[in-house]
């Protein structure tokens, strides 16, 4: 097992894992899901294949053969969908408030009982009060003026996307946090079942932005991870 691939969530950038990059003990790359700063694309036209593509393109990139595959809130999506695609370079799953759907359900039907009609395809980020209610609620002034920063437009064919299998054969971790906001302690319970028995779940007192506010206790998970990998 050659790394770690981190991939960011809903909204967000690779720039999100900043703080997180140093504490990590093994070499460890950010995925900028298409349509990021890293890698233009048109955002209404993004799929699921192409997030799947982004982490082995970055993986590759990185000589990384087997990886430790991370993912944050929305980038469950990806996860679940690169896990499933490609078992023989995934060594570990390890999923961050991250959302699973269901079979035949999207991230959006799991988080508002219904797919986005967004006409343009392009999920535009909410103001500042109310992103910060939903993704800083346990930062400080000055880290959320830093990660509101890498606050982006989404594609809303991502939210909208349905995972064609789920992962087997590799070991999945799923960190929850006690304050999160978009994916509260009762979702997560939720979300996790749709990825089977066996996973070993942890919890952080933090809101859903873990990589901000716990850096230290959320590093200390991914390295026992990939530890035993």
């Amino acid at each position: 097992m050659d790394g770690i691939v981190l991939v960011h969530g809903g909204v967000h950038c690779s720039d999100c894992w900043h703080d997180l990059l140093p504490l990590l003990d093994l070499p460890a790359v950010t995925v900028d899901l298409p349509g990021r700063r890293g890698r233009p694309a048109d955002l209404a036209s993004v799929t699921l294949d192409d997030c799947v593509a982004a982490v082995l393109e970055d993986a590759d990139a990185a000589g990384f053969e087997r990886f430790v595959l991370v993912g944050h809130s929305l980038g469950g999506v990806t996860l679940t969908e690169t896990g499933f695609r490609h078992p023989d370079r995934v060594a570990a799953l390890v999923y961050v408030g991250a959302l699973v759907p269901a079979p035949g359900a999207s991230a959006a039907s799991t988080l508002l009982g219904e797919d986005m009609d967004v006409p343009d395809g392009v999920l535009w980020p909410m103001d500042d009060e109310a992103a910060r209610a939903m993704f800083g609620n346990d930062l400080d002034d000055t880290q959320w003026a830093e990660h509101a920063k890498g606050i982006v437009p989404d594609a809303v064919g991502i939210m909208n996307a349905r995972v064609t299998g789920y992962p087997t054969g590799i070991p999945i971790t799923y960190v929850g946090m006690t304050q999160d906001v978009p994916v509260p302690p009762a979702l997560a319970d939720e979300v996790v079942a749709n990825l089977g028995p066996g996973v070993d779940r942890r919890t952080i007192d933090a809101g859903h932005s873990v990589m901000v506010s716990k850096p230290k206790e959320l590093a200390a998970i991914i390295n026992e991870v990939t530890a035993i990998r």
